[in-house]
């Protein structure tokens, strides 16, 4: 039997030959094996099935790395002259950056553009490329004293840029906030070539302090735009003080080779310096949801989280630990721990952790501390450096992730609605994997988002097995059930509670906004007037609405009835 070849179209030769005089003929390609390794996605259920099904429409044309904000200019306007579709990428950490169509299609990789530009202590500032990371920024900044108060759990992996066309969340949210509340001014070429510059950082010989003006908010064009509006070339991020020290410490192992990574011991790092957690576990789901509350009103501490299944991904060494910590439930079900720095003083670890105590008294619970399960704390010890994350937890044990339900809200209200939505999720679709069902029977993952702890946010992954396209079809179900469920039901501020939007959720639940997307295809027509910025990702222009598959609409539309809520008609 033949076997069907996967062919992705080519870029026009004179097109190409733009391009190469912009960035040099070392810096472009069109090799297959270079296309392939550049553009592979960390997080793409879509992009798999698709290679899965030998189709080569999420496969880049060309590859081009530019070196400056004005390469990225120049790229874009050839690709606006000649109608060539493109699409911004960093890492391939989010699941719709890929191409959407078979047309050929310039795959714009920013990793050239890696370093932090600079470090400010005046304005407690970062000024950072595309492609910097957080473990860089910190490196940076606390040789000041200064850090940029939060990480997400991918530090090296994530980067800034993507982050804050997205949504940014930390797991370190709850006294400085997201991302998205911490940025000062991003630089950003947009679709149709432009530069834009936002905030304080546009007025000329202006101090960069001021994320807002001249004139209308421009940067919340961008956040949670998903990159359709352009391309961001450098991000500017509030610094915080950062008490820890120069240096970060390492587990007395060193750091872990090939050959060790399986070792336990280099998971043990310390605190850095004046910092603290404490954790604490619950007998059941109340007790801990109203520790919660009180810890977020008391207004201490710069994290607060509950794990959940987590535990088991974050802190075991190999697959089978995790499937085993998980079956024999290892981890204390329902859980909680608070990051204490002492930014004022040594003094305030002390105080803030009397309050903790205090509070744990009154509403229930028992601290991991001392002899008292002293194994679990031993295997806890990866979230010790959880304030900046990037020594430890450096795997995740489980398979590849396909998708998320986010919620927001407050912490009662939000972890509840998560354990009804997910439910319903598994219950209509059934899982992927035994770690699916993470939060259902133990505390869902939450997060506070700020330090009053008003908002928490709440997640729901999925971890199937990439090599079977029955159970990618099945996670993705998952996540879409979970996300028309919320909206169906009115709650969050999006489809995935951060207020971002992407396709095909987007045109096809127009009982968000109600019908944001008709404005967020005005946006993207006045920024993108000829359509070509990562097609199909945050909005789809009406013709690619119109040529969206009728089996994955059908499939939308039995979502939406099962809710209760009546098909799209195109």
């Amino acid at each position: 039997m033949e076997k069907k070849k996967c062919v992705p179209n080519r870029l026009p030769p004179e097109v190409y030959t733009a391009l190469e005089d912009i960035v040099g003929s070392e810096w472009i390609s069109e090799d297959r094996a270079v296309v392939e390794c550049y553009s592979k996605f960390s997080v793409d259920s879509g992009g798999t099935l698709k290679k899965h099904a030998k189709d080569p429409s999420n496969i880049p044309a060309c590859i081009i790395l530019p070196g400056s904000t004005e390469e990225v200019q120049a790229i874009v306007r050839v690709c606006n002259r000649y109608k060539i579709k493109f699409i911004p990428f960093t890492n391939g950490m989010i699941t719709f950056n890929g191409p959407t169509t078979p047309e050929p299609t310039l795959c714009i990789h920013v990793s050239r553009m890696n370093k932090v530009l600079d470090i400010d202590e005046d304005t407690m500032t970062a000024r950072v490329q595309a492609y910097g990371d957080y473990a860089q920024v910190q490196a940076d900044a606390m040789k000041v004293g200064l850090w940029n108060g939060g990480t997400p759990l991918a530090t090296t992996l994530c980067k800034l840029s993507s982050q804050s066309a997205f949504a940014g969340v930390w797991q370190t949210d709850h006294k400085y906030g997201t991302l998205s509340r911490n940025i000062v001014s991003i630089k950003l070429v947009t679709a149709a070539g432009d530069i834009l510059v936002t905030g304080s950082d546009s007025v000329s010989g202006m101090d960069t302090f001021w994320e807002y003006g001249p004139g209308p908010d421009l940067f919340s064009l961008v956040r949670g735009s998903g990159g359709t509006t352009g391309i961001v070339t450098e991000v500017v991020v509030k610094l915080h003080a950062w008490p820890g020290g120069e240096e970060l410490p390492e587990p007395p192992a060193g750091r872990p080779c090939i050959q060790t990574y399986m070792d336990a011991k280099h998971d043990t790092a310390p605190f850095p310096k004046r910092y603290k957690l404490l954790w604490v576990e619950f007998e059941d789901f109340e007790t801990e949801l109203k520790a919660l509350r009180e810890i977020g009103h008391a207004a201490i501490g710069q994290g607060l989280n509950a794990t959940g299944v987590y535990n088991a991904y974050y802190c075991s060494q190999t697959q089978d630990m995790t499937l085993d910590r998980v079956e024999n439930k290892f981890f204390p079900p329902y859980n909680c721990y608070v990051i204490i720095g002492g930014v004022v003083s040594e003094k305030q670890i002390e105080h803030e952790e009397n309050i903790v105590r205090d509070i744990i008294a009154e509403v229930g619970g028992t601290f991991l501390e001392g002899d008292y399960k002293s194994d679990v704390q031993y295997a806890l010890a990866p979230w010790n450096l959880d304030c900046i994350r990037h020594v430890t937890g450096y795997r995740m044990n489980r398979h590849a992730y396909c998708g998320s339900n986010i919620l927001g809200g407050p912490v009662d209200t939000v972890a509840r609605k998560t354990r009804q939505v997910w439910s319903k999720a598994i219950d209509t679709f059934g899982e992927t994997y035994v770690t699916d069902r993470g939060g259902m029977d133990d505390t869902p993952f939450l997060y506070s988002s700020n330090h009053s702890g008003r908002y928490w946010l709440t997640e729901a992954d999925v971890y199937p097995d990439m090599t079977k396209p029955e159970l990618l079809q099945k996670g993705q179900a998952l996540v879409a059930c979970g996300i028309v469920n919320t909206i169906a039901d009115k709650f969050g501020p999006g489809a995935n509670g951060l207020g971002v939007s992407i396709e095909p959720i987007t045109s096809f639940m127009p009982e968000v906004g109600p019908n944001a997307h008709m404005l967020f295809r005005g946006i993207r027509d006045m920024f993108d007037p000829n359509g070509l910025c990562a097609p199909g990702r945050q909005i789809f222009t009406k013709e690619e609405y119109e040529a969206f598959p009728e089996e994955a609409a059908a499939g939308l539309n039995k979502l939406r009835q099962m809710h209760g809520l009546d098909p799209i008609q195109r």
